[in-house]
């Protein structure tokens, strides 16, 4: 069963994942569509199985995802080919979604899976969502952002959505090309695509982090920026033509991580920190690694 029960008290009344498959590295892609309030996703990752995986199905968690079509190729072990998905069963109920192959996966190998669905960009303030703001010209403007925490990162991309079992996340995203974007690393290349009219930004790798911390916001922003004494950079992203009002923050966030990496002894990880304030945001903050959300206040 692509399901397991556990019985420790911890894990009561929650769904987990068999542990025999162990996601390593997330490949993530999305496509927005601002107009019909979707999103294209293409997710590849890369599994290790171990000795004790049985059966010819993959389980993951997954919430208000179309799937269109899974695959999966063997990089490190026995097995040849491109392994396509017969069979795509999706649980509502549980949020699962199991993949069910023509053969029994292999033992001990390194698996690279790969699956491209449709996603909804909900008004829910949960998973991938949309919010609506009026810029300074009186406009109504819509931008795009994650709140994954605690089981909605299951809403954007299908995964183990546990927090032990963490990976490294490589983010894509394709986007208007009048809209920034960003997400918890810095970018590793940003080019516009054919016809002019949109931008692919992927971002560096993410260090090993659970899933609930991954982050993406798009939209039209200002920002302020500075450099902390330890050399991290901050930003502050505001709504366009609202840039002065991040100063405070901007002042107290390098302050802060300062503080923090003097009194700990132990720098900040990443090599820069973002905020943004969000116009619909259910949390009062949320502290995704490397790019903070929160809600903006008058």
């Amino acid at each position: 069963h692509c399901i397991m029960a556990a019985s420790s008290s911890k894990s009561e009344g929650r769904v987990l994942l068999p542990p025999h498959i162990e996601p390593i590295r997330y490949d993530l892609k999305f496509t927005p569509d601002f107009e019909n309030f979707t999103f294209a996703g293409v997710t590849t990752v890369e599994l290790k199985t171990d000795d004790e995986v049985s059966g010819r199905e993959i389980g993951m968690h997954a919430k208000e995802l179309c799937f269109e079509c899974a695959s999966y190729t063997v990089v490190d072990g026995e097995g040849d080919g491109q392994q396509d998905a017969e069979e795509i069963r999706v649980n509502s109920k549980s949020t699962t979604v199991t993949f069910l192959f023509e053969k029994d996966l292999p033992k001990n190998a390194t698996l690279s899976l790969t699956i491209k669905y449709i996603g909804f960009l909900n008004n829910q303030m949960a998973g991938f969502y949309r919010s609506s703001y009026t810029n300074i010209h009186g406009e109504s403007k819509i931008m795009a952002s994650t709140q994954f925490e605690s089981l909605d990162a299951r809403r954007a991309f299908p995964c183990w959505d546990e927090p032990a079992r963490k990976a490294a996340f490589a983010v894509t995203l394709v986007v208007p090309k009048y809209m920034d974007a960003f997400s918890n690393m810095p970018e590793l290349s940003n080019k516009t695509l054919e016809g002019g009219k949109k931008k692919e930004i992927a971002f560096l790798d993410t260090p090993i982090m659970s899933t609930y911390l991954v982050a993406i916001c798009i939209g039209e922003f200002d920002y302020v920026q500075a450099q902390t004494t330890h050399g991290v950079l901050v930003r502050v992203y505001t709504p366009p033509g609202k840039s002065s009002s991040g100063a405070f923050a901007l002042e107290c966030a390098t302050k802060s991580l300062d503080a923090y990496d003097d009194f700990f002894g132990i720098p900040y990880p990443l090599p820069k920190l973002d905020m943004v304030a969000i116009p619909e945001f259910a949390m009062g903050a949320m502290e995704n690694w490397g790019l903070v959300t929160y809600r903006e206040v008058d």
